[in-house]
């Protein structure tokens, strides 16, 4: 907890190179560069408090992973802060125009044959009818990207199977926007649950989806069956969405 505690807005490194994710002007992830929309005390301690509240248990893997990927979660923030024309913070409660933030939900992804509007996912589960072979997991039609709404983003950290004992997923591979083209990951360390609570989780590498950014996903298995792979990281959006329990945003 002393990395969320240390959180200031107090600029660091040399001149002209500010190294604080809470000040920086702007962040770079695959080849993208990202402007930062600016926090006040009040946001950040905001923040601070209730993303602390939202980590798992002291001695749990989650807690851990989610801990050290604090800076790519307030890059985030401010990042579709600044999309949404810098709008107020409020955390776990905004109101229907202000900026909140949760963990992310199925209904903020897309899976499904081509559609208009798009069809959002009801659950985290992915059907692996063969091994060996890649299924589109996140699409709008066969290897087609889905595109995200215009009030809110995204940031991916981990992934989490909610079968147990063994899950099925082997590995995966991620498209972002047009510049965000991610190798495949081996996830096979699914199959080691969290210290914990039992539950099988594994980090990747960092994605951050602004709003109306696309994302194309696909995964394979070594042993077929039907898993359940959530998204672990945060979404970050307008308060009337993050409170919908059946989405509109879809386009």
């Amino acid at each position: 907890m002393q990395r969320l505690r240390n959180l200031n807005l107090i600029p660091t490194g040399a001149p002209g190179i500010d190294k604080n994710p809470c000040t920086m002007p702007e962040a770079t992830l695959y080849k993208e560069t990202l402007t930062l929309g600016p926090i006040d005390e009040d946001e950040l301690a905001l923040f601070k408090a209730q993303f602390g509240a939202l980590l798992a248990a002291p001695s749990s893997d989650e807690r851990k992973l989610m801990l050290d990927r604090l800076t790519a979660y307030v890059i985030a923030l401010r990042a579709i802060k600044h999309e949404l024309n810098d709008i107020k913070f409020r955390g776990l409660n905004p109101e229907d125009t202000e900026l909140g933030f949760s963990f992310i939900r199925p209904q903020f992804t897309v899976a499904g044959a081509a559609a208009v509007p798009q069809v959002f996912k009801r659950n985290w589960q992915i059907a692996f009818a063969a091994v060996a072979t890649w299924y589109d997991w996140f699409w709008n039609g066969a290897l087609t990207a889905y595109t995200m709404g215009k009030d809110f983003g995204l940031v991916i950290t981990h992934l989490k199977s909610l079968v147990t004992p063994v899950p099925f997923m082997a590995e995966c591979r991620f498209e972002v926007g047009r510049t965000g083209i991610l190798i495949p990951f081996d996830v096979r360390m699914l199959r080691v649950g969290d210290t914990e609570n039992g539950t099988a989780i594994v980090p990747i590498p960092t994605m951050i989806l602004k709003p109306r950014a696309s994302l194309y996903a696909q995964a394979l298995a070594d042993v077929a069956g039907t898993d359940e792979v959530a998204l672990g990281g945060l979404v970050f959006g307008l308060g009337r969405v993050l409170k919908e329990t059946t989405p509109t945003w879809l386009v």
